[in-house]
């Protein structure tokens, strides 16, 4: 079969076509430094990068919320301290005024020292956060933990005992909160007992009852101080979990951008090699090329 000169050209130009093709195409990766300039340079590891890519996107959100969690449970466990420092100054004052030695004026000072170290407790029961969201009530953020009726002279709580739970891996949940009836119990018992004694210390300083109702007091703020230590307790569990899990995530995504990089970045020097070759191919093909344009039947002849 013959080959007419215009096959041969349309052929030459073709071939040096699929060079000059190849080369830029080695050229666009070489400036971007990226192996896989779209999908169907290779299906299979752009899809691996998809995968990959919305796992980073996850690990990314995980770590945020790992982050407000922990600032959040940072901020009530310096309430639930400040707290704990003010039932142990209440504890010192209940176990004075329970000295028999104490004059009536002695026992109206330390009701009037009672009265001051409640107002703190309550202020730290219904702390805010920066949004001026109650801290300690529960999932009824927006209305104080603690309520005092002046009509009945007691506290009643008006959060509630709700965990609020925020993703921070893969399936796994951790609660941001603790409540104030966690610590203080449904009926805040400890605030309502401390309210009464204070008043029978100003009223009744030597009535017999009144020094039951220390006893009792006592008692429930050693009930109470125990909840919130174990309060304290959960929290530290809960940002030791935290730690634990940033650290795994953080192993998950080194790993990640490592698979990333094996998958798309380029090999410098074999592109460069690459290039070199199609050109010295490019040239050879102009040489034939050039060589077979001046080739005639008639030289033959």
């Amino acid at each position: 079969m013959r080959i007419s000169n215009a096959q041969t050209s349309a052929m030459m130009h073709n071939n040096m076509n699929r060079n000059s093709q190849a080369i830029a195409q080695l050229q666009a990766q070489i400036g971007s430094g990226l192996r896989i300039q779209k999908p169907s340079d290779d299906p299979i590891a752009s899809a691996r990068l998809m995968l990959i890519q919305r796992e980073q996107a996850s690990l990314g959100q995980y770590n945020e919320n790992i982050g407000k969690v922990s600032d959040n449970l940072k901020l009530q466990e310096t309430y639930v301290q400040s707290g704990s420092d003010a039932m142990g100054s209440i504890r010192d004052l209940l176990l004075w005024a329970g000295n028999d030695s104490n004059s009536p004026e002695d026992l109206s000072a330390i009701a009037t020292q009672l009265s001051s170290l409640e107002d703190s407790l309550v202020s730290y029961f219904n702390a805010r956060d920066e949004a001026g969201n109650y801290v300690f009530s529960g999932t009824r953020n927006d209305v104080p933990a603690v309520t005092f009726d002046p009509a009945t002279g007691t506290y009643t709580m008006t959060g509630n005992n709700e965990e609020r739970q925020a993703v921070v891996g893969n399936g796994v949940l951790i609660g941001d909160n603790v409540t104030a009836q966690q610590m203080l119990g449904a009926d805040a018992d400890f605030l309502n007992d401390l309210h009464s004694l204070v008043d029978s210390l100003k009223n009744a300083p030597n009535d017999p009852a009144t020094r039951q109702q220390l006893k009792d007091t006592l008692e429930q703020l050693d009930v109470t101080h125990g909840h919130m230590m174990g309060a304290m307790t959960d929290m530290g569990g809960r940002q030791n979990t935290l730690t634990l899990l940033a650290e795994s995530n953080a192993d998950v995504s080194l790993a990640n951008q490592k698979v990333q990089g094996d998958l798309s970045q380029l090999d410098m020097g074999g592109a460069f090699l690459a290039v070199q070759a199609y050109e010295l191919s490019m040239q050879a093909s102009q040489k034939v090329y050039s060589r077979m344009a001046t080739i005639s039947l008639f030289d033959l002849m």
